[in-house]
């Protein structure tokens, strides 16, 4: 059996503290609706009597606004939900793909962090299942199917954590390379490490 990644089979005693700097998220919420039609614009032409085969999100941004404070401690947060897809149709009997995009107003309340020195955000992920799709226009496609979009407040921040130390990985099966040793990580200096 293959032994697994971790400290070595050792969890007595920590070995040090660390910083991570990593990304928090403050708040959020999600849009879904179950059965919607969106028309997408198409950064290229497309040939009017193609047939639609499939649509993906690939990307998304919330460009927002406004941000105006409520009687709740909520911010009411006005923007735009812009979401990238990538559109395959059928012609001739070829497969083309063509790059796609879709813009929404959204108008949610969310918590924002206040005197913060570090700036925040506002991120969209789309998750679109397009079951269903026309070509209704030179550069214009409609999709339709489930749609689900989580708007979030993030802000980069180091985070203290107690650790045990660099994770020690076993050696492969039927590796053949050897004499590499176990050190692949900086030392650290105050966990007494030689």
């Amino acid at each position: 059996m293959a032994k697994k990644a971790g400290c070595g089979g050792s969890f007595d005693g920590l070995c040090c503290r660390m910083v991570i700097e990593t990304k928090r998220v403050f708040d959020g919420c999600k849009f879904v609706d179950d059965n919607t039609t969106l028309t997408l614009t198409t950064t290229e032409p497309v040939p009017q009597d193609a047939q639609f085969v499939a649509a993906r999100a690939v990307g998304s941004e919330f460009v927002w606004t406004a941000a105006n404070p409520d009687q709740s401690g909520c911010c009411r947060v006005v923007g735009d939900a812009v979401t990238h897809f990538a559109v395959t149709y059928s012609y001739n009997g070829e497969c083309f793909t063509v790059a796609a995009c879709v813009r929404d107003r959204r108008e949610v309340l969310l918590r924002l962090p206040v005197n913060a020195l570090v700036p925040y955000d506002i991120e969209l992920q789309t998750v679109m299942n397009a079951t269903r799709g026309a070509v209704i226009g030179q550069n214009a496609v409609s999709i339709s199917g489930c749609l689900l979009q989580i708007i979030k407040v993030t802000a980069p921040v180091d985070i203290l954590i107690p650790t045990y130390g660099y994770c020690k990985y076993p050696p492969c099966t039927g590796c053949p390379c050897s004499g590499l040793g176990d050190r692949v990580f900086p030392f650290f200096n105050d966990a007494g490490e030689n």
